[in-house]
């Protein structure tokens, strides 16, 4: 089996150098409003360590495997809407499925999305949604074409790329504001524990500012202990984005809070397009966690991890996205790998149809 999205994702490319090839859409022919598209993406990488590691850190969860050529994500989504009612589907097998949800149950591990939403107002954009969905914190996700570079920063890798629960969600007419409301089973945690009966509880708010730029603030609080140890987590996230001409940047604040331990992160992140096919991305990022509250990045001392990215991105058509990357981490301790500094390089295509 393991060789099969092998296959299937040169069967996508072949197939997605045809214009005619892209998401398909089924309209109810009683009722318009009533849609159906099918979609996917498929997310083939190579990755190569200095020192020939096989895998990649413990706090990273995509992109994961040197030396081999490795399907990351590939996924099938379906998504039904019509103007009071919306549901998604969404399956998954890969990299990220495998190390990224490897303590959720067998049943939950194919599920990247699946919830379903009713529209509360027939004249505002009031949902309120239960089951599966994206993390509201950070600006990063699973699907990589989506993401500013081909790999993940370690902030990204060490909070929520999904969330199940339910949520109100508000958008305002104008779509210059955005405000939710969480009530969620835990930390990224679909399979439910016993020993965590407690809900927890987030709220985001989203506002653009103008047709270039926007700002974002998420929180988090609850629990991902035993009820038994009364510890709660809370967790902030910010970030603004801006987008004129050939430059857009993003720049992002994380701030945790544990049982009195303090950890945090902040990464700056521009990308300059040359034109429609060719652009590059660069990431400086700093992640602090001295007492292993989020990370588990292993160290003994008050350590402090720095990295650096630069990624190539060539777009071959609109559903094709290939990327190089290199990326040197510095760390105040010798934990990567048991050095002090480490050095990747990771090939990637992602492929949207």
């Amino acid at each position: 089996m393991k060789k099969y999205p092998f296959l299937i994702i040169l069967a996508i490319i072949v197939l997605m150098t045809f214009p005619a090839f892209g998401q398909s859409t089924w309209q109810g022919s009683k009722n318009k409003n009533h849609n159906f598209i099918l979609s996917g993406f498929g997310d083939l990488y190579y990755g190569k360590h200095v020192g020939n590691y096989t895998k990649k850190e413990s706090f990273y969860y995509n992109h994961k495997v040197n030396d081999k050529i490795r399907t990351n994500l590939l996924l099938l989504k379906g998504e039904f809407t019509s103007p009071r009612f919306h549901a998604t589907l969404g399956l998954m097998t890969g990299d990220y499925s495998q190390f990224n949800l490897s303590a959720e149950p067998n049943w939950a591990k194919p599920l990247n999305e699946a919830y379903v939403g009713v529209k509360l107002l027939k004249k505002h954009n009031l949902w309120w949604d239960a089951g599966i969905y994206s993390s509201f914190i950070g600006i990063e996700s699973s699907i990589s074409s989506d993401c500013p570079t081909l790999t993940r920063s370690i902030v990204a890798e060490n909070s929520p790329y999904y969330l199940s629960g339910t949520r109100l969600l508000y958008t305002s007419d104008n779509d210059k504001n955005e405000f939710g409301f969480h009530i969620l089973n835990g930390w990224q945690r679909i399979g439910w524990d016993p020993l965590i009966t407690r809900p927890s509880f987030g709220a985001h708010y989203k506002r653009n500012l103008n047709d270039h730029a926007s700002l974002m603030y998420g929180v988090f609080y609850g629990s991902i202990y035993p009820d038994s140890l009364s510890i709660n987590r809370f967790y902030q996230h910010a970030n603004f984005a801006w987008k004129k001409n050939k430059w857009e940047m993003w720049a992002t604040l994380d701030v945790g809070l544990e049982a009195a331990y303090l950890w945090g992160s902040t990464q700056l992140i521009s990308n300059y397009a040359f034109d429609s096919h060719w652009s590059v991305t660069q990431r400086l990022e700093v992640y602090y966690d001295p007492n292993n509250r989020c990370a588990r990045i292993g160290a003994l001392k008050e350590t402090t991890i720095g990295a650096y990215a630069v990624c190539t991105n060539y777009a071959l058509n609109k559903n094709i996205l290939i990327r190089f990357e290199p990326k040197f981490l510095l760390a105040t301790e010798p934990i990567l790998k048991s050095n002090p500094w480490d050095l990747q390089f990771n090939i990637g295509i992602g492929m949207k149809f």
